[in-house]
Formats: structure tokens, sequence, C-alpha cells
């Protein structure tokens, strides 16, 4: 099998050195020979090396400097040390330094190709993980975030540049927005996935909580502390810790967080004794931090340290591209919970979906479809499964509308249907201010249809 890996042999006995190159070159490696370590560290700056073959003692210097240089410049170039007896102690140390392999000296050049071959296949599986999780950070960071609007596909696309970054990133939005599952997603698109994402809502917990639930206490730091416990910056050493409603956190907190952004250290609450964190950093919240500031309630200090980063997410009415699309993926998820069967929406719930303010944002709409998956069980999605709030006047009347023809001896047909018709036109108008194409686009209608039917009926805005 044909071999295409480069190889680096720095030897300076000429012999072994012309023994090991032909050795190497017979089993189809490209190679490149140094003799010394100056030569070795040329080579290295203009080309690119699978595999490194050093010598520990070298005429102008040690393999084991060499192997540092290497291991700096490219940590994925593999390191295969030559010793001799007395050098064992050196082998020993390079292994410690990175090295991958060593061989004493004397050896059969045979024993060298099975060395490598051995480490080009550890360095293949290597590559492989990386690959590998670098997918699924990929996937995980790709849809943590549904939807495809441009607003939320720049935010994933950032998402992804900053998934190694160590800054801290404050995300802003309206309650409900998904600012969470963005924290999350920053975390696990980057290098710290595989550590902890810690998160905890500033807003949730009373301040005289807060503090411990941070930073965390020793035994008898308060009434109550009958034993020491870590807060939540050191149980998310290592990874990431998300703040939620950072703009509700007490003044006397936000100095205690300014010092960790600072200085990356905190002492727990009752003790002198700092402890050092390596934490990434995510805010959020759905104030107006400027405002905050102006009104004396949020640190200008502590805010641009926050606000390194900014990203913020768009409320869902912002976003009606996406209702659907998020509501067949919620449907998906809660059939699955359930156990249930709600097999679509119809055209009618759509209309309404489309059309709905969502003060709640994409919480409301996941709630909503948690609900319609839990009682309803099977069928599609209805006007009658929604709540009555997402009915506006004009779906209502459709709703209810009826006639009872057995308390009727005649009926005026045209003059019903022409009340009708002028009552869901003045209500469709009146919930778009009177805005003619938002009105036609809403009742299906061509505009210069409505604009006629307005004329025509003299209909005017309700009082």
């Amino acid at each position: 099998m044909k071999q295409s890996a480069y190889m680096l042999l720095v030897d300076d006995e000429e012999e072994l050195r012309a023994t090991l190159q032909e050795t190497l070159e017979l089993a189809n490696y490209h190679v490149m020979t140094a003799s010394n370590a100056t030569r070795a560290k040329d080579a290295v700056d203009n080309g690119k090396f699978d595999v490194a073959i050093l010598d520990i003692r070298l005429p102008d210097g040690s393999g084991l400097d060499l192997l540092k240089s290497f291991k700096e410049s490219d940590p994925d170039m593999g390191i295969i040390l030559i010793t001799g007896y007395s050098e064992v102690d050196s082998a020993v140390q390079a292994i410690e330094l990175g090295a991958d392999d060593f061989l004493k000296k004397p050896f059969e050049p045979d024993e060298l190709l099975i060395r490598i071959q051995e480490l080009l296949k550890k360095r293949v599986l290597k590559q492989e993980n990386k690959k590998l999780k670098q997918e699924i950070r990929s996937s995980k960071s790709q849809h943590g975030l549904v939807g495809q609007c441009d607003a939320i596909q720049r935010i994933r696309d950032t998402a992804l540049l900053l998934g190694d970054s160590d800054s801290t990133v404050l995300i802003t939005g309206e309650s409900g927005t998904g600012k969470e599952v963005l924290a999350n997603m920053l975390h696990q698109s980057g290098s710290r996935a595989d550590k902890p994402f810690v998160s905890i809502n500033c807003g949730a917990i009373p301040e005289e909580l807060l503090e411990s639930e941070l930073f965390g206490h020793v035994k008898g730091a308060f009434t109550g502390a009958v034993r020491a416990r870590a807060g939540r910056f050191e149980v998310a050493n290592g990874g990431t810790i998300f703040l939620d409603e950072i703009g509700d956190m007490s003044p006397k907190l936000q100095v205690k967080l300014l010092r960790v952004l600072q200085e990356r250290t905190f002492e727990p609450v009752g003790s002198h004794q700092p402890i050092h964190i390596d934490v990434r950093v995510v805010a959020a919240t759905h104030r107006d931090l400027e405002e905050e500031i102006e009104q004396g309630r949020f640190r200008q200090d502590l805010y641009y340290r926050l606000n390194v980063i900014p990203l913020t997410l768009p409320a869902l009415r912002e976003r009606e591209d996406d209702v659907i699309i998020l509501t067949e993926k919620f449907l998906e998820n809660f059939n699955k919970l359930k156990n249930s069967n709600i097999t679509g929406i119809s055209d009618a719930a759509k209309t309404i979906l489309l059309r709905y303010n969502w003060p709640g944002n994409v919480r409301e709409l996941q709630n909503l479809v948690e609900r319609v998956t839990t009682l309803k069980r099977s069928g599609k999605i209805d006007i009658e499964d929604l709540p009555s709030r997402m009915l506006d006047a004009a779906e209502r009347t459709v709703q209810g509308f009826s006639i009872d023809v057995k308390q009727h001896d005649t009926i005026d047909f045209k003059g019903i249907v022409d009340e009708f018709e002028s009552h869901l036109i003045t209500s469709a108008l009146d919930r778009f201010g009177w805005n003619k194409n938002q009105a036609a686009k809403f009742l299906s209608m061509n505009r210069t249809t409505l604009v006629e039917k307005i004329k025509k009926k003299g209909l005017v805005p309700s009082s």
C-alpha cells in the first residue's frame, strides 16, 4: 500500500541517517533529512511533516529542544526520539514533553517502520475523533436555534465563529426568545463543550441567597450553613456559566461579579481564601441595560465587561417565516414525548398563528404545542384548539356566526351575507389600523377588490 506521509529525519550520524532514509523511502514515505538542529528548524519552518524522527544528541543542540519547538508550531506532528542507553532518563522526559515514542540505539530499521505505522494509525484515529467532535458540536449548534429568518441565521453563524472564543457574550432580547438556548449553543459549538454548562437565573433567587449560589460558602458562614458548598462558578470551572436576567442583580453582587470578570477569582461567603477559575461567562437580560445605567440601577463598568460581544435575539413577531417551522419542530418533539399523533396544522390555524402577536415569544408557542399534544392526542391543530386570546374579532365572528333557521319564517340571504361581509372586512381593517394592503392579504383578497367594497359599503373605522 502506497504511503503518503512526510518524514523529517534528524541525526548527525551520516551512515545511520542514510540507512534509515533508504528504509523509509522503500516504504514509500517522503523523507527529508537534517544533520543538526539548525537545519531541522529550517525544514519545519518551510514545510509540514507528519512525523519527525529526532536524535536526542545533536552537534548544535538537543532533540528535546526541537521536540518542544516542533510541538508548539504543530501540535499534531508525531515525534519519535532516538536515544542511547545512557539517555533513558532524557527519553522519559521527552515523553512527558509530548513525544509519541522513542527507540534505544542500536535498533533495526524495520523496528522504526513498525513504530511509525503505529503512530500514523493513532494519528488518523485522533484526527477522526477530532473531526467527529467538531461535527457533533456543529450539529448541536446548528439545531440549537430553529428558524430560517435572516436574523436567526446570522446568530447561528456568529455562534459558530465564537465557539472557541473565551470572550464574554451579552445576549439581549425579550423574555421567551431563547436566550438560554443560544447560550447553550455557544457552549456546545466550542472547545468547552465537554465541560460543564451551568445556568442560573439571577432574577429568580433572593439577593441574600444568590451570593452563596454563585460563589459558594464555607461551613458556618451563616445560619444554616452546616456544611461547605461549592458555588455555580466553581462548578462551571473549565466550562461555561450562563447568568440569566443579569439586569436583576443587586448593586452589591454586581461589584463582586465585576471582580470575577476582571481577575477570574472569587471568595466563597465566609472565606478569605481566593479561588481561581477558568470559566467562560455568557450573560443575558430582557432589560435595556443602558437605561438601567442611567437610572443608577446597573454599573456602567460591569456593563462594559459583559458587553464584549453583544447578540440580540429577535421577538417571534419579527420572525413570521419561522412560526410554522417552530410549530412543526415542537410538534415533532412533543409527539415523541407525549406519545401523541398530531399530524399537522390546518390552514385556518396557520393563518391565526401567523397573525398572532406572540407576547410570550417562542416559549409561548412551545407551551401551546405542548398543551395541544397533551390534550388532543391526534388529528390536526385547528382553530378550536387555540386559546381565545389568539382569535381576533374577525376569527371569533367566523366561529360564532350561525343562524337558527327554525326561528325564522324567511331569511334575507343577501342581507345577512352582506352584513357578515361588512363586519368581517371592518374587523380586519381595524386590526391592521386600516392598512388596506395588510387587510387584503389577511382576507386573501385583491387590494383593488377590497377598496371597491369599502367604497360601495361606505365602511368606516369602528369607534
